[in-house]
């Protein structure tokens, strides 16, 4: 199987030197991890952060949008990873997803955030547009790529792969009372959906 053995890289690029924007986004991942959506004031945040709300609000219009681009800050985007062959791009992909997952301000924070969503239409926009949309545009069109390519079944349907990648982390990040999952959870998971997605060799 193609990338069993590829190692878990680095994020791209040199590391950035913290920003007052990363003091922001930090100040609001841990209010909303401690005190959850509604506490996470502008206020609060600002000054939990050290500035003054004007600094906020001349980076973001609004809490919602502060809070869904400090939630996008958590993981890398999809293409950022640089265009190397699928299987490593997801590999590389899932472990990043899967290192998030089993953070603990990761399980503090979803629990707030699933709920909100289902209750605040406007920050369900907002992290729809910010965070969910760009990036599975940008997995579709890398799964389409690769499957007009040849690395991938030309009947692989690449909306339901998108979905077994995504979903699969995610649901056992919920407090489910499902088995933990192990640390090679990532590789499993790839290694399972790959052997339905990958080209049939031809036959002799």
């Amino acid at each position: 199987m193609p990338g069993s053995e590829t190692k878990t890289r680095r994020r791209p690029g040199r590391p950035r030197r913290p920003t007052t924007g990363d003091a922001i986004t930090r100040a609001a991942l841990d209010l909303l991890a401690e005190r959850g959506f509604q506490a996470a004031t502008i206020e609060a945040i600002a000054l939990r952060a050290g500035v003054g709300r004007n600094t906020i609000y001349r980076r973001w219009s609004s809490k919602e949008e502060l809070i869904a681009d400090a939630l996008r800050e958590l993981t890398t985007d999809f293409d950022a990873w640089g265009a190397e062959d699928l299987y490593s791009l997801l590999l590389t992909w899932l472990r990043d997803f899967a290192r998030t997952f089993s953070d603990p301000l990761h399980g503090r924070l979803l629990a707030g955030v699933l709920g909100e969503l289902h209750q605040n239409p406007v920050f369900a926009d907002v992290y729809a547009d910010r965070v969910v949309r760009p990036r599975r545009e940008a997995l579709l069109a890398r799964l389409t790529e690769a499957r007009g390519r040849g690395e991938l079944r030309p009947d692989a349907a690449v909306e339901l792969v998108a979905d077994l990648l995504g979903g699969a982390l995610l649901l056992r990040s919920l407090p489910l009372g499902l088995p933990t999952a192990p640390a090679t959870y990532a590789e499993e998971l790839l290694e399972t959906i790959w052997r339905g997605i990958a080209p049939q060799p031809a036959s002799s």
